[in-house]
């Protein structure tokens, strides 16, 4: 089912179909994402931010799976593309990078990257829990916003110091 299709007919179907495909978009980031970039880091700083960042995104799936439990029954969740894409490219982009400070500053646009995404998602999600009238998943979802923004600004401030120790030619 694509997100236009003719099987979302209103704004509560797609806040769920968004919700599944945030739930799979937080489990390929605890799952495959983070565990790799902690791995690949050598910035002791940058291997601390997303080892913390990682045990906030387990409460993230915890959190779309409480609220999914509640309103389906069960969770369930949808590939998200999106996320599986963001983390293909970073894969072959640390690949690509030849020495650790690039590879370091590789690592920070991608957790970028993915955070910009996260923190689209979850506004979007939490405008609709509003909306619907969800004032509950709506507080559940604003936490989780903040927590995205705030790890966005941890690596943005990362990537303003290290970025001037990676070689520029």
């Amino acid at each position: 089912m694509g997100i236009f299709s003719a099987d979302v007919n209103s704004l509560r179907e797609l806040y769920l179909t968004t919700m599944e495909h945030a739930l799979n978009s937080e489990r390929q980031i605890a799952e495959k994402g983070l565990p790799a970039m902690i791995e690949k880091a050598t910035n002791p700083q940058l291997k601390t931010a997303f080892s913390r960042h990682l045990e906030e995104t387990k409460q993230h799936v915890m959190r779309l799976q409480a609220i999914l439990d509640a309103t389906e029954g069960e969770a369930t969740e949808a590939k998200c593309k999106v996320t599986a894409a963001l983390i293909g490219e970073a894969e072959s982009q640390v690949k690509d990078a030849a020495n650790e400070e690039i590879r370091d500053v590789v690592l920070i646009a991608a957790g970028n990257q993915v955070e910009h995404h996260e923190i689209a998602v979850y506004g979007t999600l939490r405008t609709w829990a509003e909306l619907l009238g969800e004032s509950e998943h709506a507080a559940i979802l604003d936490k989780t916003l903040q927590e995205e923004e705030n790890a966005d600004a941890v690596l943005t401030e990362l990537a303003e110091r290290l970025s001037v120790a990676a070689p520029v030619a």
